[in-house]
């Protein structure tokens, strides 16, 4: 008798866990499928490997992707009110550039874009695929991901905020951006200020 008291006693704790565990499923479902609708999402993109990355054709545009100075390609790159999108890469970060560029840049049509790149490899690279990167500085540790905090990252920041600094005198409002993010939307067109 005791034991199918413990045995039914058992049974009615597994009872309640698995409840418990569909009903939180479902929660996490209906919760899940409000926020990906609420938001509206458009996922018109694809991760990129570099390898398949590397041996993609992409259509050439009818931008330019040798440039003389920094400011000429900001010019050529930049939209009619002067708002462009800079991204820097090097060749460390050549995968996440490849897939920024498919997942935010391609997915939401936008244009008004420049790859910056430290070491002449990452732009050759692009070029190549006929993306606009303008060799900015040359950097000793191009060549591989550099880890926050040392020496290496911290070099490359500094020559992050140089481009920025040249751009803003240069006249052009800058949206700097990490390779390392997704827009949900085209960004731009939430930050445009009127002009008086």
């Amino acid at each position: 008798m005791s034991g199918d008291v413990h045995s039914l006693c058992c049974t009615r704790k597994v009872m309640k866990i698995a409840a418990f565990m569909a009903v939180a499923c479902v929660f996490f479902v209906v919760i899940y499928k409000t926020t990906i609708s609420s938001a509206k999402l458009t996922f018109t993109g694809s991760i990129v490997p570099i390898v398949q990355a590397l041996k993609k054709s992409f259509i050439s545009h009818t931008f330019r992707l040798n440039f003389n100075n920094f400011a000429q390609a900001l010019a050529a790159r930049a939209d009619s009110d002067r708002y462009v999108i800079l991204v820097m890469t090097d060749e460390g970060y050549f995968d996440l550039a490849m897939n920024f560029y498919e997942m935010n840049l391609r997915a939401h049509q936008l244009d008004n874009f420049l790859f910056v790149g430290l070491g002449r490899n990452a732009c050759e690279f692009m070029r190549n695929m006929s993306i606009p990167c303008f060799f900015y500085s040359d950097d000793p540790s191009a060549g591989e991901a550099s880890i926050f905090g040392l020496p290496a990252f911290n070099r490359k920041m500094r020559a992050r905020n140089n481009m920025i600094i040249d751009a803003l005198e240069a006249n052009f409002t800058v949206f700097h951006c990490d390779t390392d993010v997704v827009f949900i939307h085209n960004p731009i067109q939430n930050i445009k200020v009127s002009k008086i």
